[in-house]
């Protein structure tokens, strides 16, 4: 209702002014319905847009959560991640920005950022007043400070070494004197060996080919030809060849080892096409002191590469079951089978079918697999005990539940093939039950041959046979 001064007042007033009133009344009320109605608009759509980015949150959660260890290999997984966080990163910060500010009903507990280490240089900003002189006409007076710290990068800048050989003489004989000139990887070469180090290894640890770091260094305000690099690749290649040797020698020790292959395309000289070649890798078990591969170059996957680099090796090898190996048995050496790669054939068949016989399967390979991850860290005697006592007990029963199941299947069927691969093997799968040195599986090896898969999306083939040869030696460990 209106008030009595109001009601006055609208008593005084003519007819044309009660309709002038009447007329900004109504216009005011349609604006304020016109953005009621934006409003009610953007409301909407920001609603929209914020349970369309929640969605899409919760799924790539629950894909990045998600249990699928058999989906990926450890690089895929790496870089799967990688883009997962970044997405959700994305989202939550668009999330962010939609949803309107609220003052918090409670404090919340919220994580602490971790202190940027100490031992990082650091270069003060300083951010003062214009003026330190009150509007009053007082002086200001400095009582505190408020500091936050960024993290920055530069990228990497070259520098000079002056090596400087003063000559001395003997002012009686004339006998001049001069210090010798210092060892370098190359001699009378321009680089350093740190320079000659972050060209290795970024070419064969972190898989930039040539070209790259050449833009790089020109970046960097250096232009190093391609050309160049690549002799100097070729050198170190060469000088580093004796290391490896002596790093083959000291496995060639080791009464255990691992194996596996992987393939690489090589560009065949004249044709201008590829053919499949191959990188073997061989190296210790993950309970020996000495954690080393080396690698092996071979223009085919013939199973003389792995007799010509094992030969005179008459010890355990842990591999799977390519038949390339065989010829190495027949002449004495001792064959161990991935327990893994018989584990995956039940798992293929369990994601594919949903098989329940698959699925029992893997209930005993993970059982087993649970006295392996106890037995890491205990000495060989103690795996072996250990191994003894449990682990042989469970393998006698798979094995019983193996040829049970075996007889109802029919042959050919992917049920009975996974059988038969764990059955015609057996011996050498089980081998580790009785030898607290060797390890269940091939896993080892396979992680140290994985990023050569990562680095052949990057460097795409071996120029080479040669230049296939030279990787291993610049990439052994």
């Amino acid at each position: 209702m209106l008030a009595m001064e109001d009601r006055a007042q609208l008593d005084r007033m003519d007819e044309q002014s009660l309709r002038q009133l009447a007329s900004a009344l109504l216009g005011q009320i349609a604006y304020i319905q016109h953005e009621n109605d934006s409003l009610r608009q953007d409301n909407t759509y920001k609603q929209c847009r914020i349970d369309q980015l929640s969605h899409e949150m919760a799924l790539l959660k629950r894909v990045q959560f998600a249990a699928r260890s058999e989906a990926f290999n450890a690089v895929q997984r790496q870089l799967f991640e990688e883009t997962m966080d970044a997405d959700l990163a994305a989202i939550a910060c668009e999330l962010a920005a939609l949803k309107t500010p609220q003052k918090p009903t409670e404090e919340k507990a919220t994580p602490r950022r971790a202190p940027l280490p100490a031992n990082l240089p650091r270069r003060e900003i300083n951010h003062e007043p214009a003026q330190t002189v009150c509007s009053c006409g007082c002086s200001l007076t400095r009582i505190g400070e408020d500091v936050s710290e960024k993290l920055d990068y530069t990228p990497g800048s070259f520098t000079v070494e002056r090596h400087v050989r003063g000559k001395w003489v003997c002012a009686d004989c004339q006998t001049l004197i001069q210090a010798p000139v210092p060892p370098h990887v190359i001699d009378k070469g321009i680089p350093t060996t740190g320079l000659l180090a972050q060209v290795l290894v970024a070419k064969y640890a972190d898989h930039q080919p040539l070209n790259r770091q050449e833009a790089i260094f020109g970046r960097a305000g250096v232009p190093i030809p391609r050309s160049t690099l690549a002799q100097w690749v070729g050198e170190c290649g060469v000088q580093l060849q004796p290391l490896v040797d002596a790093l083959r020698a000291c496995l060639m020790a080791r009464p255990v080892l691992h194996a596996d292959e992987t393939p690489v395309a090589m560009l065949a000289p004249g044709k201008g096409k590829t053919h499949r070649a191959y990188v073997w890798a061989y190296g210790t078990t993950p309970y020996d002191a000495l954690q080393a591969v080396v690698y092996d170059f071979a223009d085919n996957r013939a199973g003389a590469n792995a007799r010509r680099f094992l030969a005179d090796w008459s010890g355990t090898l842990v591999c799977d079951d390519f038949k390339g190996y065989k010829a190495l048995f027949d002449a004495g050496v001792t064959e161990a089978g991935c327990l893994a790669h018989a584990r995956r054939k039940f798992h293929e068949l369990w994601v594919s079918s949903r098989s329940p016989v698959a699925e029992q399967a893997l209930v005993q390979f993970a059982a087993l697999y649970d006295i392996e991850r106890r037995a890491r860290h205990l000495t060989a005697d103690e795996r072996a005990r250990l191994r003894a006592n449990e682990t042989q007990p469970l393998l006698d029963r798979f094995h019983d539940w193996l040829i049970l199941y075996r007889q109802k299947a029919t042959d050919g069927t992917p049920i009975a093939r996974a059988i038969d691969y764990s059955l015609k093997r057996w011996e050498a799968l089980t081998r580790f039950a009785g030898n607290g040195d060797i390890p269940a599986d091939n896993n080892s090896i396979e992680n140290r041959i994985r990023p050569i898969a990562l680095g052949r999306t990057n460097w795409l083939f071996a120029g080479s046979l040669r230049g296939g040869q030279r990787w291993p030696p610049l990439t052994g460990q």
